[in-house]
């Protein structure tokens, strides 16, 4: 059981490292906690742990600091735990000596499994202090920005492990589940172009990155092999290659070009591995699609007919390089939206439409295949529809409602009768329409009724008992005090209000 120690100032990122796993069951134990450099110091004395996770910004002493005072010949590895803006800081920790790095805002079960796995084999390794430094803490160390160009150390580590001055760099998007583990990414791509040299290793954006000794000499057919192996190889991820190139100080940028190629991979039906060259730069501009004509289809209630529209416009995008796949992405969300806001207007179901939008937003960010976005889009159209046929039945109650108020407010109604005339259970009904309208049914009957009476007063010269008889009120005070409620004036003060407005005119 390997012991470890944590030093961080943060005790809630303490206590998340101790719980995000099951240490023991992975054969590790946490055996001390320190809050700065200082207590760590003090805690490896009596503790003696086999391998240090330290913060690098602490109060007292902080983690470059610690490391540069940790000198012992037998000191173990220290993981710097750091953030993205702390380039510099992480740079001088391994100057002392650090071992790895892990950034603190991506930290992961996984990730730091990984991390930890690497340490202890290098530790197996005889290596000198140098060589310790394995291709994946040197090309994280440049990917992340905490390498300087001209990237040194890694162009002496590639000098003597790949023969050719002619690289190709293959970088995978989320490895898993095609690549199990680092050191399975390792041994697939060893595996696969055996005759080729390569360093491969998993980077702190989960992706996997692997450099290709590729000769000088017919470079074609060596490309072509190797896509050819991708393609027979990768089934639940998406990768690129790159065009050859000689200097190690493109790689950041040549890497970061890769990862937007392997985005790709949404615009097609089951291509999942790019080559440089295949794809031409995307038009930028949304084009043949017309937002009226979509949006006149939600509005109507036509929710298939406006999947298909969808959906018969992405088809002409699919297997095909015209569109940027950032904005193909946003291009699906924006439409949606703007279907969920239409449909909101009328609907009393918000939170399950916000759950169908959560949903699929996190379904077009997961996605890898065109076909994937296009189920995923279907399938939420489907929910939608749903929705709005819940609506339209909802609506015909409220409706129902209204109209059973409109012809009978004259008489002593209850909720009962009323109920019963619309086929529905008194306690429900009740519910309902205080959750779907806001008020109660005395409130609606009473509406009705001023309603009526309000146009009695102004079109007729009854009496205000009579009128109060008319409409329902068998307690003309009663009457009174509802009518002045609901429109601010006596009965009487409002007929002398409407007479006088109607001499003035």
């Amino acid at each position: 059981m390997k012991k470890l120690l944590i030093i961080d100032d943060e005790f809630i990122f303490r206590q998340g490292l101790k719980y995000m796993m099951d240490w023991e069951s992975c054969g590790y134990t946490i055996v001390g906690e320190a809050s700065n450099g200082q207590e760590g110091l003090d805690m490896y004395a009596e503790l003696k742990p086999d391998i240090i996770l330290c913060d690098v910004v602490m109060p007292v002493l902080n983690g470059v600091e610690f490391v540069h005072q940790f000198q012992s010949t037998d000191r173990p590895p220290i993981i710097m735990l750091s953030n993205f803006d702390e380039y510099d800081k992480v740079r001088k920790a391994f100057q002392y000596g650090a071992a790895d790095y892990i950034l603190k805002s991506q930290v992961s079960k996984e990730q730091l499994l990984a991390c930890l796995e690497r340490i202890l084999s290098s530790q197996q390794k005889s290596h000198s202090a140098e060589t310790e430094k394995t291709f994946g803490v040197l090309i994280r160390q440049v990917l992340d920005g905490y390498a300087q160009l001209p990237y040194n150390k890694l162009n002496n580590y590639l000098q003597n492990r790949l023969p050719s001055s002619q690289y190709l760099l293959l970088l995978v998007d989320s490895p898993q589940p095609d690549f199990q583990s680092e050191n399975h990414f390792q041994d697939e791509v060893s595996q696969m172009f055996l005759e080729l040299p390569v360093c491969a290793a998993y980077t702190t954006q989960h992706h996997a990155i692997c450099l290709i000794s590729c000769p000088e000499t017919d470079t074609d057919s060596c490309i072509q092999n190797i896509l050819e192996k991708l393609r027979n190889c990768i089934r639940h991820t998406s990768c690129a290659l790159s065009l050859p190139f000689c200097s190690i100080s493109q790689i950041k940028e040549i890497a970061e070009d890769m990862y937007e190629l392997t985005k790709y991979s949404i615009l097609y039906e089951n291509k999942l591995c790019f080559y440089q060259p295949e794809i031409k730069k995307a038009q930028e501009n949304i084009e043949n699609f017309s937002f009226e004509e979509y949006s006149s289809f939600i509005s109507r209630g036509f929710i298939q007919d406006a999947c298909h529209y969808l959906l018969e416009y992405l088809d002409s995008l699919k297997n095909t390089t015209i569109q940027n796949p950032y904005r193909f992405r946003k291009f699906v969300e924006h439409t949606f939206y703007i279907s969920l806001k239409e449909i909101r207007k009328s609907s009393n179901y918000c939170q399950k439409l916000s759950l169908i939008e959560l949903k699929l937003f996190k379904q077009i960010d997961n996605a890898l295949t065109f076909i994937q976005i296009r189920d995923a889009i279907a399938g939420a159209f489907g929910e939608l529809a749903s929705v709005c046929i819940s609506t339209k039945q909802e609506d015909a109650v409220i409706t129902n409602f209204k109209n059973y108020l409109e012809k009978n407010y004259s008489y002593q109604i209850t909720l009962y009768d009323v109920a019963g005339a619309i086929h529905m259970n008194y306690s429900y009904l009740s519910a309902y329409i205080s959750q779907n309208t806001g008020k109660h049914f005395s409130d609606h009957l009473n509406e009705t009724r001023i309603r009526h009476a309000k146009e009695m007063l102004d079109t007729t010269s009854h009496s205000i008992s009579f009128i109060s008889e008319s409409i329902g009120y068998t307690d003309q005070s009663y009457f009174g005090k509802v009518f002045k409620k609901l429109v601010g004036a006596t009965p009487l003060q409002y007929r002398n209000h409407t007479f006088t407005q109607k001499r003035r005119k």
